[in-house]
């Protein structure tokens, strides 16, 4: 069989018992890297042969005819190497108090993301395309499940009645489980924020529960009620929007058990992390390639990701790593936003503003990976087998740092207690044979799955699209009230059970033992 006949037998085998299906997105967020997990998503479906209607910052280059765009650049700043590595050296003194100061650590830096929220979802009422869109008719409707809620009012408002699928690039938020009624319980499932793992002391669970706690009441209260306000100015009166938030008919996660860890699942949240993995690589640039196979030891990549610059490292904390990176027999690859076209070389280390990340770890020469813990590049490393030094900075960092230590394939260090020892150490351990071995093994057992994560959701997707509302696949605790879920209720009415039982087992006593008293008194009184 030529080429040319395999590639369309591909094509039908591909399309063959698939209806094409009107498909709506909805993606307010300015992150790159959260579009970067859904994007490979959307192509597949439109590869599939649905029309789809796509919201975002973050347009596709040469989309399909069954794609159509609608942009929101230019109604908010996006989030792309915004963050300066400055902000990070004067810690509040507030995050310095027991306990308190650490819920606060989690939560307060989160705040742009509130006031993002608001201001793109008033922009958002108004937004002519996406309103005209908001008027079609729809199969499925994909939303992103992340800070934001304000396309579950426009949802409403606008009476669409394809059903809900929403989309986690990274792990669950602390709203996620309870939208499908999957159990959320603090004792053993560490929030996004958090430096946990499954295995929590008391301390950690006290903090992990009054943090899970104060999450939840700070999204409610700066997010979803401030949404809410603007989406009723313009619409009348809308649901809370945690309602609206529990129409989800399954939400696909970015994480797998093998790296995120075990946690309580329903069959309406299903686990597609490395969803984002191309099988169709990027060129690596001629003189990337040429500097990784000169080299006799191997290489090291370094990359904080696209929302961290690099090159606002303080000079003393940059110094610290160059000394250390020096040290290595390996040669570097450094992603530092200031460097040339062509990077910057000094030494064993080489400078670039920008680097394709994935088809660098795949890379037979490179041996090791420093990251800042983005779900993105530690799904990546662990999908290439790379041992990872990872030095976290918020957000859900700490939790992945926590969880691909606990899998075996990383090391972590504080970027506030950063010094050039500590990082030489951390290097020495994941350049190790023991971890590399490890991670070998992790990698190995990560890719071990019934069908590969981009093929998982899209089988879920056209699922929910053929079933609908009547798929079934969330609990009934997501109708539960907290006292309810809680066993609250029935503990209170138990409670007063055994309260009342022994009160009236107390009286009887009491007045069985009077009655003796009385008898032996009238008997000593006769004699």
């Amino acid at each position: 069989m030529t080429s040319f006949n395999c590639y369309i037998l591909s094509i039908i085998l591909l399309c063959y018992n698939v209806d094409s299906a009107n498909i709506l997105g909805l993606f307010p967020h300015t992150g790159k890297s959260h579009h970067m997990v859904i994007e490979p998503f959307l192509k597949r479906l439109a590869e599939r042969g649905h029309n789809l209607t796509v919201a975002s910052f973050f347009p596709m280059q040469d989309p399909p005819p069954n794609v159509h765009d609608i942009s929101f650049q230019g109604i908010y700043e996006l989030r792309l190497e915004s963050i300066d590595l400055n902000e990070f050296e004067n810690e509040n003194i507030l995050y310095k108090v027991p306990i308190i100061g650490r819920v606060a650590k989690q939560i307060l830096p989160l705040q742009p993301f509130a006031t993002a929220a608001a201001k793109i979802c008033e922009r958002l009422t108004d937004f002519q395309a996406l309103t005209d869109a908001l008027k079609g008719d729809y199969d499925l409707v994909l939303v992103e499940n992340f800070m934001s809620d304000c396309v579950l009012g426009l949802h409403y408002a606008y009476g669409i009645k394809a059903p809900l699928l929403g989309l986690v690039s990274g792990p669950r938020m602390p709203w996620t489980m309870e939208r499908v009624g999957a159990v959320d319980n603090p004792s053993h499932v560490p929030i996004v924020t958090s430096p946990f793992t499954s295995h929590m002391c008391f301390k950690d669970r006290l903090e992990n529960t009054l943090a899970s706690i104060a999450f939840h009441e700070w999204h409610h209260r700066e997010i979803q009620m401030k949404e809410r306000k603007i989406l009723e100015k313009k619409f009348g009166n809308i649901p809370d929007l945690r309602d609206l938030g529990r129409n989800m008919s399954m939400i696909f996660l970015n994480t797998f058990h093998v790296f995120s860890g075990a946690m309580p699942l329903v069959p309406g949240l299903v686990e597609v992390g490395g969803m984002h993995l191309s099988s169709k690589p990027k060129p690596i640039p001629q003189y990337m390639e040429r500097f990784l196979n000169e080299s006799e030891h191997g290489v090291v990549l370094f990359s904080f990701g696209s929302h961290l610059r690099t090159s606002t490292l303080p000079e003393y904390k940059e110094q610290i790593f160059i000394n250390a990176l020096s040290k290595l027999k390996q040669r570097v690859i450094w992603k530092y936003e200031g460097s040339e076209e062509q990077g910057t070389r000094f030494g064993n280390i080489l400078r670039v503003k920008w680097l394709p990340q994935y088809e660098l770890l795949q890379h037979k020469k490179v041996i090791a990976f420093i990251s800042h813990g983005g779900m993105l590049g530690m799904t990546e490393a662990v999908a290439a087998g790379k041992p990872t030094v990872v030095v976290p900075f918020f957000a859900d960092q700490h939790l992945n740092a926590a969880a691909a230590v606990e899998a075996g394939f990383a090391t972590v260090l504080s970027y506030a207690d950063l010094t050039e020892e500590s990082l030489t150490r951390a290097l020495q351990a994941v350049l190790s044979k023991e971890m590399v071995a490890k991670t070998r093994q992790v990698s190995q057992m990560w890719h071990d799955r019934q069908s590969s994560p981009l093929d998982t959701a899209v089988f879920y997707a056209e699922r929910t699209i053929r079933w609908g509302h009547n798929a079934k696949l969330y609990s009934k605790g997501r109708d539960l009230s907290f006292y309810q879920l809680a066993l609250i209720d029935v503990a209170v009415t138990i409670l007063i059970a055994v309260v009342v039982f022994l009160a009236l087992f107390t009286y009887l006593i009491v007045k069985v033992l009077n009655l003796i008293i009385k008898v032996k008194r009238s008997k000593v009184k006769v004699n």
